[in-house]
């Protein structure tokens, strides 16, 4: 019994067209993919969750304990994963980012403290967590590089 599939492959990404082609040659079940003719329910595809673009400089404004200072954050992403420096205007040193993540519009990372943020819009509301359960809450904004 042959089955007609009818599909348009230009506007698929390079991995979903391999998937395609497996389920066809039957090696692989595409979640969501019913070929033509073929009778059965259609399970809604996982879309993976887009990582929010931080990638560039950014700065956020603090005041506290009667001082101002300006953090600095030069930011690189590769997939999930999140790179780069912090700094503080007032310091001559910068602190490289390990265990950076980026899920969503979510970020992560520790850099002279734990950090936690969220994109929205064209800022960047980030967390410092620091000694003894405090916190120090910023709003970063995207500048060009000093």
């Amino acid at each position: 019994m042959t089955r007609t599939v009818e599909i348009s492959l230009r506007t698929m990404s390079l991995e979903r067209v391999l998937a395609v082609v497996l389920t066809v040659a039957g090696l692989l079940a595409v979640p969501g993919y019913v070929p033509a003719g073929f009778a059965g329910a259609v399970v809604p595809f996982d879309t993976p969750q887009l990582t929010a673009d931080i990638t560039g400089h950014w700065e956020a404004d603090v005041t506290g304990d009667g001082r101002s200072f300006t953090f600095l954050f030069d930011f690189a992403t590769a997939g999930d994963t999140l790179t780069g420096t912090v700094e503080l205007s007032t310091q001559d040193r910068s602190f490289s980012i390990t265990h950076g993540k980026v899920s969503g519009n979510n970020v992560s990372f520790i850099a002279f403290g734990v950090w936690t943020g969220t994109l929205v819009g064209d800022e960047l509301h980030l967390t410092r967590g620091l000694d003894y359960g405090r916190e120090q809450k910023m709003t970063a904004r995207r500048k060009p590089k000093r």
